[in-house]
C-alpha cells in the first residue's frame, strides 16, 4: 500500500503548492495516493501522468508529485469553463439530457 513519506514544505497547510514523496510499488499506486491526499486536504494533483522517480541515499525509491491548493479563483474558473462548454454544445445542437442525469 502506498504511503506519503514526505511533504514539502513542512508547513504545507499554509502553502498553495506542495511536493509529496510517495513510497509505492508503481506509478499508478503513487498517483492514486496523491489523488487521495489532495482530495482530503483541499488540493488537486497536477496533470502529471508519470511521477518523477527519486532514488534516495539509502537506495529506496519514491515517486514525487506536485499538488496545488484549490482556491476560489480555481473554482470560479472551472465553473466558467463548464458554462462555456455547455453553451458551445447547445450551439451545435448537442443533447445534454444524459449528462444532466449522471452529473
Amino acid at each position: 500500500m502506498a504511503k506519503i513519506t514526505k511533504i514539502d514544505p513542512k508547513n504545507w497547510k499554509k502553502a498553495n503548492i506542495v511536493q509529496l514523496d510517495v513510497d509505492a510499488e508503481n506509478n499508478s499506486e503513487a498517483v492514486d495516493s496523491l489523488e487521495k491526499w489532495a482530495a482530503e486536504n483541499g488540493f488537486a494533483r497536477t496533470d502529471e501522468y508519470f511521477l518523477r522517480i527519486v532514488m534516495r541515499a539509502d537506495g529506496s525509491r519514491v515517486f514525487r508529485g506536485i499538488c496545488y491548493r484549490i482556491t476560489r479563483e480555481v473554482k470560479d474558473s472551472a465553473r466558467r469553463q463548464v458554462k462555456a462548454a455547455i453553451k458551445r454544445a447547445k450551439r451545435i445542437g448537442a443533447d445534454l439530457r444524459a449528462s444532466r442525469q449522471t452529473g
